[in-house]
């Protein structure tokens, strides 16, 4: 093969990927599954153990004061509705000890991936706090960025159980 078509291949490939990109059709837009090993247990959570229960996931981190200010509210909430939705926390650029002092803390008793490098995190939010809604299908249909208020969440659980 010349030079010449090498080169032109390249340029073809390169143009392709730009476009494929562009178009939200590249791998840059998929997005890791919410998966991971449980900072309490050890052991592995995902989002898909929880089919056909819409879901709360939140990005959480014991150095965040947004999630310090919200987890009162959240416990509050994933106990009173825990038969109608499933909660699952993703623990974001932590230690593992300040994850279990907060959990502690805050008396958690849902799971929470723990995400110390903020792949998930980074994949699926724009920073901690930030509770994502999915519906019994596991489709995103809201995103509360920032700390979560009980009006928020109560129009979120609307949402996913009519």
């Amino acid at each position: 093969m010349s030079p010449g078509l090498r080169s032109c291949k390249r340029l073809v490939l390169v143009g392709l990927s730009a476009t494929l990109i562009a178009a939200g059709l590249g791998a840059a837009t998929t997005k890791p599954p919410i998966a991971g090993r449980d900072v309490f247990s050890g052991k592995r959570v995902a989002l898909a153990q929880f089919a056909g229960k819409p879901v709360f996931v939140n990005v959480w981190g014991s150095w965040c004061d947004g999630c310090i200010a919200e987890a009162p509210t959240l416990v509050r909430f994933a106990r009173s509705h825990r038969r109608q939705v499933a909660f699952l926390g993703i623990d974001t650029e932590d230690s593992r000890s300040g994850a279990r002092a907060f959990y502690k803390r805050f008396d958690l008793d849902y799971p929470s991936i723990w995400d110390p490098h903020a792949i998930l995190a980074g994949a699926w939010s724009r920073g901690a706090p930030t509770t994502l809604v999915f519906d019994r299908r596991h489709r995103l249909v809201h995103r509360i960025e920032g700390s979560a208020a009980l009006a928020q969440l109560n129009a979120a659980l609307r949402r996913v159980t009519r």
